[in-house]
């Protein structure tokens, strides 16, 4: 009887821990499927987050800009104004904040002359036919420098060229000179042609382009287009006109320079 019993009570043990082992076997199968499973909302947090909309693209710059002084010495032509022939030469002094900002003062004195178009009216009188005109002088101001494009470039597989290209926004003056002819007051006798100095504030818009020699020497273009209004003096007020008391004219101008130079960097 006894031995009976204690019979029953193994196999019951063994049945026991027969299905202990199953089920503990097929939680763990279940647990390797879980871990098998990928996570798609972690995926998304660390490659598709929005965090990763804010990003930089890193350029390593040959020669950079940030942090130096620089002189501009340019020279060139102002070709938009059909009443002048003029040329420009002057210069600008500036400091760039980073590579992208900076900031110029700049001076440009010009030579002008009459054009061709005013010289022919001029010929068909000996009392000084023209039109009412202006001769630019010069023109100075501050402007902001802002140059987002930096590139590289092969030239005839014989070297790199490095070059930049940006804008310039400024304010300053104009000076100009206005064109008269002048007679005695009551005679009319001719005495000829004078010019009366002015100046008007003016606005800057332009576009600049640098290519690199070396961290210290770099050719610079310069287009450069100054707006304002500039008051012009009638030419000949006739032979019983008051000499000094001239008929005025306001009118917008814009003059277009296109200036070439070279630029020196501090080290």
């Amino acid at each position: 009887m006894k031995k009976t019993l204690l019979a029953t009570i193994l196999i019951i043990s063994g049945l026991s821990l027969n299905v202990s082992a199953q089920t503990n076997s097929n939680a763990e199968k279940n647990s390797d499927r879980s871990s098998d499973k990928v996570d798609l909302k972690k995926l998304e947090d660390k490659y598709w987050s929005a965090k990763d909309d804010d990003y930089g693209v890193i350029q390593n710059r040959t020669f950079s800009k940030a942090g130096k002084l620089y002189l501009t010495l340019s020279y060139g032509p102002l070709v938009n104004d059909p009443f002048a022939k003029s040329r420009a030469a002057g210069g600008m002094l500036g400091y760039y904040l980073n590579e992208d900002f900076g900031i110029e003062a700049h001076y440009l004195s010009y030579t002008s002359s009459k054009s061709e178009s005013v010289e022919n009216f001029n010929s068909l009188s000996a009392a000084g036919v023209s039109p009412n005109y202006n001769l630019i002088s010069g023109a100075y101001g501050v402007s902001m420098t802002y140059t987002p494009f930096y590139a590289k470039m092969a030239f005839m597989n014989k070297a790199i060229l490095y070059f930049d290209m940006g804008f310039t926004v400024g304010a300053g003056m104009t000076k100009y000179d206005q064109v008269i002819f002048k007679r005695v007051n009551g005679i009319g006798t001719a005495i000829g042609e004078d010019k009366i100095s002015a100046t008007s504030p003016h606005f800057e818009l332009g576009v600049m382009q640098q290519l690199f020699i070396n961290k210290n020497f770099a050719f610079r273009v310069d287009v450069k287009n100054t707006f304002y209004s500039q008051k012009v003096l009638k030419y000949d007020v006739g032979v019983s006109g008051d000499q000094n008391a001239r008929p005025e004219e306001t009118k917008s101008a814009n003059d277009t320079t296109i200036a070439l130079g070279f630029t020196l960097f501090t080290n």
